[in-house]
Parts: structure tokens; sequence; C-alpha cells
């Protein structure tokens, strides 16, 4: 079985049960192996076997669990928007 590593910055993490929430999303997926947040860099790192699954439809697990990934690392404003975003959704 061939291994792969795809890491990824999301957007959305404002509260400590996001990652678990982004963990168990993926794990669900079949051909992920293994998935991990740092909460504090909004970083996903995913191993999955790319025989089974793709890039894509990791991203695509992502932002169904409602963390939609992008290339770069969040600024100090998007990171402070999306923790307080809560705050205006009502």
């Amino acid at each position: 079985m061939e291994e792969k590593l795809l890491k990824t910055y999301v957007k959305g993490i404002y509260c400590v049960q996001c990652p678990e929430i982004i963990i168990s999303a993926l794990l669900q997926k079949r051909g992920v192996i293994d998935a991990d947040v740092e909460y504090f860099k909004s970083l996903v790192t995913v191993k999955f076997d790319p025989a089974i699954v793709n890039e894509e439809e990791i991203f695509a697990t992502l932002t169904e669990a409602g963390y939609p990934p992008f290339d770069r690392r969040p600024s100090v404003a998007d990171m402070l928007m999306a923790k307080l975003s809560h705050l205006f959704d009502r």
C-alpha cells in the first residue's frame, strides 16, 4: 500500500471541537489512513492511500464538513474573523 501526505490550511476553525469534527470527517473517508489538525495554525495533515482516494476528494470532504481548504496560512484577520464569526450569525 502506497501512502501519501497532504497538508492544507483550512478556514472556519474557531473552537476546540473543530479539530475533532475535521478528523472525524476525514477518517470516515475510505482511503484516509490518519489525520491531524494544528488548531492555532489551521493546518490539516492527512495521510492517505492514493490508490483509493485523491486530493480533490479530501478537499471536498473538508469543504462538506464546513472547513474549506486554501493554499496559504490564514492572516491574523482571517483567523480572528473565523473565531468571532459565530457571534454575528444571528
